[in-house]
């Protein structure tokens, strides 16, 4: 593991975390409150830069920790434990189980189990003396499972309201070509492919979106059973040249991250979308924001595979694509649009 894949705040939270637990067996309870409150901040300061089993863990074992010892300190009888445990896992469960939940699937479960520790957390402060430790070390679990579990519900929202009619490629049909840089600066022409290899096209919607990376990953792991029929993977996203080349070495990712930054591309294949929701979190696209998505174009520069629009995520699922690979037609010499 490089350097530049450690995780430098969430390895913080690591030693702080320790620490804590050191002073709570020298009975300095609330020193180790504060020092698990701000390792939870350091853990979900990267949550969306690394998106890592490291992390999910970190979030989960810090949010734990603080409301152990919380429940230690105010005789709460573990109900500040089970409500931080709550509130971290909906704020990790939807990223570190893409592929069962996808964007869209089960919604009301992230925000259901985010009121609940809310709830739980509210009707253990009401019943007990004032401080404002019990009051505001937990609030900043609950704010972010809050706030994000509502996000993804109106981000699912407006995604299917722009795939409700599809994407602008269709099965069967020629893919639109295109050239771009990948994360070296070296342009790659989709035409480039033709009567070689077919392409798996993985459009993603920038490195700010933690799903996206569990995404990238999900193909990464499985990117030599696709080199065992021949498919190239390549990535497209909005970002510029270096920010890509940062996120695959960050996130592990071999093959080639395309920048469509002007998102000509993502136009062209109609996975643009636009989500005040997303913006006014500081994700500015000017053309909008792609949506995930992906395509399988064979060696002839046809369209085989396109995830389905209705089910945005679905394609986190590789299995969904390998029955169409045993189906490809062999190599050709159809043009390409």
């Amino acid at each position: 593991m490089t350097f530049s894949r450690l995780h430098p705040f969430t390895s913080l939270a690591v030693l702080l975390a320790v620490l804590a637990l050191c002073l709570l067996g020298l009975h300095h309870g609330w020193v180790a409150a504060c020092l698990f409150f701000v390792a939870l901040g350091f853990s979900l300061l990267e949550f969306k830069k690394y998106t890592s089993w490291f992390q999910f863990s970190m979030i989960l074992a810090t949010s734990l920790g603080l409301g152990v010892v919380l429940d230690l300190e105010f005789g709460t009888h573990g109900l500040l434990t089970v409500s931080l445990f709550l509130a971290s896992a909906a704020v990790i469960a939807r990223q570190a189980f893409m592929q069962q939940f996808t964007y869209v699937n089960l919604l009301w479960l992230d925000s259901g189990v985010a009121l609940l520790a809310t709830a739980l957390y509210l009707s253990v402060v009401i019943r007990t003396p004032f401080n404002w430790v019990l009051w505001l070390l937990p609030l900043l679990p609950l704010a972010c499972a809050v706030g994000l579990t509502f996000s993804y519900i109106q981000d699912a929202q407006q995604m299917l309201k722009r795939t409700k009619f599809g994407y602008k490629v269709q099965v069967g049909r020629p893919a639109p070509d295109f050239e771009l840089p990948d994360q070296t600066g070296a342009l790659v022409r989709l035409s480039d492919y033709r009567g070689k290899h077919p392409v798996l096209l993985i459009f993603v919607r920038g490195d700010w979106c933690p799903g996206c990376h569990m995404m990238l990953r999900t193909y990464e792991r499985n990117r030599m059973r696709f080199m065992e029929k021949g498919v190239h993977l390549v990535g497209v996203g909005p970002d510029d040249i270096g920010v890509n080349k940062d996120m695959v070495a960050r996130i592990g990712v071999g093959y080639r991250m395309l920048s469509d930054d002007a998102q000509a591309v993502s136009g062209q294949y109609g996975v643009v979308y636009s989500n005040p929701i997303i913006e006014q979190l500081g994700v500015d696209y000017a053309e909008g924001i792609p949506l995930p998505a992906s395509f399988l174009v064979d060696a002839e520069g046809i369209i085989r595979y396109v995830s389905r629009p209705d089910r945005v995520g679905e394609f986190l699922d590789p299995s969904l694509i390998f029955g169409h690979l045993d189906q490809l037609p062999a190599k050709g010499q159809v043009a390409w649009s």
